[in-house]
């Protein structure tokens, strides 16, 4: 079954799915079924919850990544439930889909969030997720003398695309640095397009993330990464969910079905960095294996975060630089981007874990 339009542009799971931000507009194929019945999840309380026969949560994925962290850790297997996956490169589009109603949750970053606040979406964040370490950097091409971190943009011509990750990687790393959007020249493209544009000396600089960075830097012997961004919002991804979905009997349960099989396969991954480098930086983009398992480890593996916890602050910041530079019409406060519901479950698969 396949939902959307085919495109060109690779698969991009990226800095161990740190996507969100990867930012291309288009809808890429996809929408897989697997189905079972009949099972019971727990809840925050710790009681039994029952999933209806014949409940289908369809979920929002950027090209297979979460299909592919389930996959590694066999916890894809056995659904109590039909799962109904369409996937899509980027928050943006995913975005759209929700506004059309034809999925009921799916993963984005910080940014994504906000603008989906920001349009008055009718999305909260039910679960969330960090790495240790960002992955975006600032790079620049060979030759370069005259950028050696942020504040060298002043003036300069900078590639990142519009209400992305990476946006949000360059107007905090800019903020940081005593300047605003203003001060630089944007030019907005995909990442997936960055590496030409460089090299054809269409910009000065990019806001490039792994692997991308890596490919990048194998075809232009001399480019370097000069700045890292690794402000939280940097680093985070959330599973999003509609306020009908949660408030469903049955979806809601399957939701917190799902939410501790994300759990406890991130936990899994982080403990086999070689499984991840391998299915993603090598068979995806064909990266040596020590400079894929390299990557990796860089990125510290991912954990699960309280919702809304520490990040709200970092959020909340980013969400005000964002309305500073004209990019969404209103302010927002973030806390209400956040559901508490399924922390509890967050907490007891974490807990399943930690007793394993």
């Amino acid at each position: 079954m396949s939902r959307g339009r085919t495109s060109p542009i690779p698969a991009l799971l990226v800095g161990l799915f740190v996507i969100v931000g990867l930012c291309c507009s288009a809808v890429v194929a996809g929408a897989q079924t697997t189905t079972t019945t009949g099972a019971t999840t727990t809840g925050k309380s710790g009681s039994s919850t029952k999933i209806p026969a014949g409940t289908t949560l369809r979920i929002g994925d950027q090209l297979k990544a979460l299909q592919t962290v389930l996959g590694l850790a066999g916890e894809d297997k056995n659904f109590p439930y039909t799962v109904e996956y369409s996937a899509f490169v980027g928050g943006p589009p995913m975005l759209q889909a929700f506004q059309a109603g034809s999925i009921d949750a799916g993963f984005v970053g910080s940014t994504p969030l906000i603008f989906a606040q920001a349009a008055k979406q009718d999305i909260t964040a039910a679960a969330g997720w960090a790495v240790g370490k960002g992955s975006y950097g600032l790079v620049v091409p060979p030759g370069t003398k005259d950028i050696n971190g942020w504040k060298d943009l002043k003036g300069k011509k900078v590639i990142y695309q519009q209400g992305t990750a990476a946006e949000a990687a360059i107007l905090q790393a800019l903020d940081t640095a005593g300047l605003k959007l203003s001060d630089i020249t944007p030019v907005n493209l995909p990442l997936t397009q960055a590496s030409a544009a460089l090299q054809g000396g269409s910009a000065d600089a990019a806001v490039l993330v792994e692997p991308l960075t890596s490919v990048y830097l194998q075809s232009a012997p001399g480019g370097k990464v000069v700045a890292q961004a690794n402000e939280v919002t940097d680093r985070s991804n959330f599973l999003i969910a509609t306020k009908d979905a949660l408030n469903d009997k049955g979806k809601s349960a399957a939701l917190a079905d799902y939410i501790s099989r994300l759990v406890r396969a991130y936990a899994y991954t982080k403990a086999h960095p070689d499984q991840i480098a391998q299915a993603v930086y090598v068979d995806q983009y064909h990266l040596p294996a020590d400079r894929a398992l390299e990557i990796v480890k860089a990125g510290g593996g991912t954990t699960f975060v309280t919702l809304p916890g520490d990040v709200v602050k970092a959020q909340q910041r980013l969400a005000n630089l964002f309305f500073l530079a004209g990019e969404i019409p209103v302010k927002v406060d973030v806390k209400q981007q956040f559901s508490t519901k399924y922390n509890g479950v967050v907490q007891a698969a974490q807990n399943q874990q930690a007793a394993k």
